[in-house]
């Protein structure tokens, strides 16, 4: 198949640049996409405007600044999980606010945060399972020379495949304890201390920069969690003896979900500092941390329609196949509020099951959520706290998918 320049004929070199610069305004405006929202004063006035019959996402970039600045008093560099919810209005606000670099886990990632800003952002590779070709592509055309292991073999890989130079540092995942966590993380990743130890040496003896990196395990709601782990890191170390250049304390920071109670963000700086001034570090070594979660989930909001009522159970045109995948889980609960077109629903509250609109008998969430006892078809639920592993994880399947995204600016 020709392309649309072959097609038109064969053109000068004057002429060819003269297309180029004519396709840059559309360039950019592909760029731009996704990044231009439709801004609404309130979640109310988006349901009253726009009266949905399909599920809106709705992004409160206020929220975002927020967290954001809170981040500030991390006592290391901020890398952002783009996982947790790489939507273009979501990374400009982030890196408006000062946050500008990112972990990044895939070649389409890396293209995004490279088709956004460029150089500007510093980008970390910290997927500790790569293919060469994401690994050629990250280092020759993206530059990027930070990258995560946990096998002799991943090792392998980078040094055959990334240049090779004096800024390269590859940082051993460790397996860490994760019992105060939601979601453990260390039985896919990580390496035990005694293997750990080794590949230190292996990387240090090949010339590069080594570091080390763990993951607590996602909504961690204790704060010593993350000064065990650098207790091990510290033991690691001392095994190894080689010189570390970055220790990197991955994610986990949790969000202020219903009924979780965790304790401020400032008491995890606090207790990552204390572990930290314990390990004989070299002065240069980098702290770095990942937060996600954290920093994205009280700035999004998912607003739903009422399809059925039976009995104590709804039925809602968005489920754990779409925005409420994480509300699968039996623990994970978000606020929620009942939207009327006219008159006021019910004050008294009721327990009601929530099923997706799916065919799939797994479409149903894995805690009630508290409604008015007088729901209704066509009532709107706003659903709070949604911004993290929403868009992200959305599928088409069965033919819903939510693509309707706003921004909310109260």
């Amino acid at each position: 198949m020709k392309s649309a320049l072959a097609a038109a004929g064969p053109f000068t070199p004057a002429q060819l640049v003269d297309r180029v610069k004519d396709a840059l305004p559309s360039l950019e405006r592909a760029r731009q996409k996704g990044r231009d929202l439709e801004k609404f004063q309130s979640v109310d006035a988006v349901v009253h405007e726009l009266e949905p019959t399909e599920p809106v996402f709705c992004i409160h970039p206020a929220e975002l600044r927020a967290a954001a600045r809170r981040f500030r008093g991390f006592p290391g560099r901020v890398l952002y999980a783009v996982k947790c919810n790489p939507h273009p209005a979501v990374l400009d606000t982030l890196f408006e606010e000062g946050v500008t670099d990112f972990d990044v886990a895939s070649v389409d990632e890396i293209k995004l945060i490279h088709d956004l800003f460029g150089g500007r952002a510093g980008q970390y590779f910290n997927n500790p399972a790569k293919s060469r070709p994401a690994i050629r592509t990250a280092s020759k055309d993206h530059q990027i020379r930070f990258y995560t292991v946990d096998c002799e073999g991943e090792i392998d890989k980078i040094l055959d495949e990334a240049e090779r130079d004096s800024d390269l540092i590859i940082a051993v995942r460790l397996a860490t304890q994760s019992g105060d966590a939601r979601y453990t993380l260390s039985t896919k990743f990580g390496a035990a201390p005694a293997d750990a130890a080794r590949m230190l040496q292996t990387i240090s003896k090949a010339g590069v920069k080594a570091g080390i990196s763990f993951h607590v395990g996602s909504q961690c709601l204790s704060p010593s969690a993350f000064e065990k782990a650098i207790d091990l890191v510290g033991g690691v170390a001392r095994r190894a003896r080689v010189p570390l250049h970055v220790l990197n304390v991955g994610g986990g920071f949790p969000a202020p979900y219903p009924g979780d109670n965790p304790k401020t963000i400032e008491h995890y700086f606090s207790r990552i500092v204390l572990g930290r001034r314990k390990l004989d570090l070299p002065t240069g070594c980098i702290l770095l941390g990942e937060p996600g979660r954290s920093l994205v989930a009280t700035a999004g909001t998912a607003v739903l329609q009422v399809v059925v009522r039976r009995g104590d159970a709804v039925f809602l045109n968005d489920g754990v196949f779409g925005t409420l995948q994480e509300l699968g889980h039996p623990k994970e609960r978000r606020p929620t509020r009942v939207i009327r077109k006219a008159g006021s629903p019910s004050s008294r509250l009721a327990p009601f099951r929530v099923y997706g609109p799916t065919c799939d008998s797994n479409d149903v969430l894995g805690a009630p959520f508290l409604l008015p006892e007088d729901v209704r078809e066509g009532d709107w639920i706003e659903v709070g706290m949604m911004g993290a592993y929403s868009l992200s994880m959305r599928t088409r399947f069965n033919g819903f998918h939510t693509d309707r995204i706003v921004a909310v600016t109260d």
